[in-house]
């Protein structure tokens, strides 16, 4: 992945990470994310569509958005709880793949590739639940 590759604008609700319609994937291995966001690209994902973020891009990100939420997210947690184990994966070297994924069926072609590596996490953000793949 380029250097010159510009992250885009972090996905919120309530000031906390929540990006809808995407499946975010945490990695063991940074070569695993290149890899899978490779074969992902390879099967007709469009560049923009799939993103990597480092361990520690994601580790100080979710923890200023952790600082900065607002009270709604506060009050019904799981948004902040997702982020809570995204800051314990990324301190451990997680790299985490953001994919866009707005379909049951692209979520399912999507996780068909991820299974063929080594994940910890693989989450799916629709706009009422994060569902746990």
């Amino acid at each position: 992945m380029s250097n010159e590759h510009q992250q885009p604008p972090v996905p919120t609700q309530f000031g906390v990470f929540y990006p809808l319609g995407h499946v975010v994937v945490a990695l063991q291995s940074q070569e695993d994310a290149e890899r899978m966001r490779q074969l992902l690209m390879d099967g007709g994902y469009d560049e923009r569509d799939v993103t990597l973020w480092s361990g520690p891009e994601v580790a100080v990100g979710a923890r200023e958005l952790r600082q900065s939420a607002n009270v709604i997210a506060k009050i019904f947690g799981a948004e902040l709880e997702a982020m809570d184990k995204h800051i314990e994966l990324a301190d451990a070297g997680y790299t985490f793949l953001v994919a866009y994924s707005p379909s049951d069926l692209d979520t399912k072609r999507l996780m068909n590739v991820a299974r063929r590596f080594r994940y910890a996490l693989a989450q799916k953000y629709d706009r009422f639940s994060i569902t746990e793949l």
